[in-house]
Order: structure tokens, then sequence, then C-alpha cells
């Protein structure tokens, strides 16, 4: 593969101390990064070195594999120790996913480090990681999308990179002459607002205004009720007390478009209507409301531990939902600018949040990406059910563990039934 004018003037002049590649998604800036660290380890100074991300599957999933796919499949990664050997050098895999990582590197001493992304590890780490390039002529390669222009990474080294041994390299999705018209039209309309900004034009912009700023209810929503071919359904809830509790249910068809469809909710507002509800009320609300729809999995506030509990004692599927905030943000973003995903104009509540959901200035001023927290309830239990059901999936036909665990279930019960009692009235039992 031929390199591109861009790559070349990148792996020519990565020679400091810090070099970073940022810019777009899919402009090159990994591969070269990639190609430059292979061959610091084979020629840089002996001895150990040492690939950082967010947590070892990134790392894997980033790195481990397009370096396999650049060496001919040599690499022998050992998990269980968390390294592997190449061109006579020890490399390490380190996962950085909170300032507590930092503990993880003192002491030691490195001949150079690759950094995976690297606006999304903490900045104690990457100034213990500098600390411990201590042999002579030790460098750093580091990629990442542009964030806010307060961020860390970028006010106190890439604005500084004149005071500073860095140099940094910006690529934009035009400068990859690889990449199909279609391919590079696609991207640019899947992102969206903020993250077409950071993602496709490689700016270090502010997260501000609305989040959903393309959201129009003319056009993400459906009039009449969801048809009823959906496969299955699964529940997103978000748990409240004093705040509200919201739930929406999601009906799913992969063989169709959209594939995914919010077809009902359920919100209670306890300051409005004058008293709170206990978790055997909510889970009296949900049966009521839910009862009758084939639910594979409720999606679960992982704060909610007591509501949990009080869902498994009474059968209910469900599983902590993750988290991760902004990746769920623009996860579901892209799911509508897809068509993937409707609502059903009933659902009032959700559909006001969407309209209403917006960035918090307080905290980007800081550095900091995240939404202001309020009348965003609806809008989180939506995130965590599809977020955590389909954010690690390449397309919506792709099955988790638990579908196809389920589908095996179903399988040895049709072929002995005696042998699972009660199983056909369990949960998710009719989901496929």
């Amino acid at each position: 593969m031929e390199l591109s004018e861009k790559q070349i003037i990148a792996y020519d002049g990565s020679n400091k101390r810090i070099n970073i590649f940022e810019g777009a998604v899919s402009a090159g800036k990994s591969f070269i990064a990639l190609l430059r660290f292979l061959y610091e380890i084979k020629n840089g100074p002996k001895g150990e070195y040492v690939i950082v991300g967010k947590s070892e599957r990134t790392v894997l999933h980033n790195v481990i594999q397009p370096l396999q796919d650049m060496t001919g499949g040599i690499i022998r990664y050992n998990r269980g120790m968390g390294e592997f050997n190449l061109f006579g050098r020890k490399i390490y895999i380190i996962g950085a996913s909170d300032e507590r990582s930092e503990s993880k590197i003192r002491g030691s001493t490195f001949a150079g480090a690759l950094v995976d992304e690297i606006t999304v590890i903490p900045e104690s780490f990457f100034r213990m990681l500098l600390s411990r390039l201590r042999v002579p002529g030790a460098k750093l390669f580091g990629t990442t999308n542009p964030d806010s222009p307060y961020h860390w990474l970028k006010v106190n080294f890439i604005d500084r990179k004149d005071q500073l041994d860095l140099t940094n390299f910006q690529f934009r999705i035009d400068d990859n002459p690889y990449l199909t018209q279609t391919y590079i039209d696609n991207l640019k309309k899947e992102y969206t607002g903020l993250w077409h900004k950071r993602f496709i034009l490689g700016q270090w912009v502010l997260a501000e205004g609305a989040i959903y700023d393309f959201f129009e209810e003319k056009l993400h929503c459906y009039k009449y009720l969801a048809p009823t071919y959906a496969k299955r359904y699964i529940l997103g809830v978000d748990y409240g007390t004093t705040n509200p509790f919201a739930a929406v249910l999601i009906g799913i068809n992969e063989d169709h478009h959209p594939g995914l469809w919010v077809e009902k909710e359920f919100y209670w507002d306890s300051k409005q209507m004058g008293y709170q509800k206990t978790d055997s009320d909510y889970q009296l609300d949900l049966k009521k409301e839910f009862g009758q729809y084939p639910i594979s999995m409720v999606y679960l506030d992982p704060s909610a531990q007591s509501f949990e509990v009080e869902l498994k004692r009474f059968k209910w599927p469900v599983k902590q939902a993750k988290n991760d905030v902004l990746d769920g943000i623009r996860f579901v973003g892209d799911m509508f600018v897809r068509g993937e995903l409707k609502i059903n104009q009933e659902c009032r509540s959700l559909i006001r949040e969407m309209e209403s959901y917006v960035w918090d200035s307080k905290s980007a001023k800081d550095g900091v990406d995240k939404p202001l927290k309020q009348r965003d309830h609806a809008i989180d239990a939506l995130r965590y059910a599809l977020f955590t059901a389909f954010g690690h999936r390449k397309t919506l036909r792709q099955k988790t563990v638990e579908e196809r665990a389920l589908e095996a279930e179903q399988r040895r019960y049709a072929a002995n039934p005696m042998a699972y009692p009660g199983f056909s009235n369990s949960p998710g039992w009719q989901a496929f």
C-alpha cells in the first residue's frame, strides 16, 4: 500500500520526544502512527516499550489487530501477562481508564510508547507516562480525534508545541486518497453537529447548543402505532424517586427499515404528581404498561441497584446498562441519521427531551463534554437500551451474546422439553 503525501510527511517528521497524529476519522493517521511505531520498535533505543489505550480491549481492537496485519501475524500476545515480544523487544499493554491508572506504570522505564486516542485517557497518566520515557532518545507517538479546545491535551501540550519537544500532524478525511467518494460522503452524512466538526472536519470545537440539533419530529417520528412485525422488544429504564422515572419500549426487526422504533413510554414525575413511588410500585407499573410484550431484556440505570433486585425478584430479564455517556449519545444520534430509529409520536416526554437536550456550557469551558442534567430521563433510558444492546455491533443483524445464548436454549428446549420445565414460560421465550 502506497502512502499518501500527508502520511509521508508525518512519518518522516515524527522525530520529536512527543509526536501527535490528530484529526478526522478514517483519515489515515492511525495507520501511519502504527507504521512509525513499528519502525521505532525495530530501530529505536534499546529497552521495553508500551502501548496504552482506554482499556486492554480497545488496544486489542485498535492496535494489536492492525499490527498483526502489518507484521504478517507474527505477534503472540499473552493476554494474561499483558505483553508480547516483537523484534526482540518486550512491549506491554496498559489500559488507562481513570486517574488510578497512573499507578500501573510507576517505577517503570520505557524506550518508547504508543498511545491510542490520547484524549480519552487521564492527564495524570499521560504525564506519568512521559516521566517514564527515561531511555535516551525515547519517543511517544499518539493518535487522537479532536476534542474541546479547552481539553488538557490541546491547552497544555499542542498549543505549547513551540515550547516543548513536540510536533503534531493534522489529518482530514479528504487526505486519505484510498477512500472512495461514496464512503467519504456516507461518513459525512452519518456524523452530525459536534461530531461532524470534530471527526470529519478535524476541528477542536466546544460542545455547545442542542445535542441532537438535527432532530425533527416530522422526520424522526411516526404517527401511527408500530406495526406488528416486531421480532422482539427491549426496555430501557432510567430510575428516579425524587427525579422522574422513565421507561421506553423499543421494537426490533433487523430485516425491516427502520429496524428499531420506540413504541411506547412510561414517565412518572413525582414532583409534578405530588408523591413518590416505591420500587414495588414501579415494578407493577412496568408490568401494567409493558407486561404483554415479549421483552427479551430490560436495560437498567446502573445506579438503580435496589430496583434491579426488585425486578429480578419478579423474574424480569434485567441487565445493568452501559453508561458511556458521550459514546452513547453519538451512537443514538447516528441511528436517527441513518434512518434506523424512529419514535412513536405518542411518546411526548421522549420527544420533548430530544428537542431540549443541550450541552453543559460551564463544563465545556473546563474542557469537559457532558449534557446539562435536566430533562434527560427518557433520553437516558433510550441510550441505556440502545447503546448496551447494539453499541458494539457493526450491523443491527449481528446478534448479542445473550441473544445467541437464548436461541441455543430454545433449540435445546425444542429437542427435549422435559429437560427444561417451565422454560417456555420464562422471560424472553417468545423473543425470537
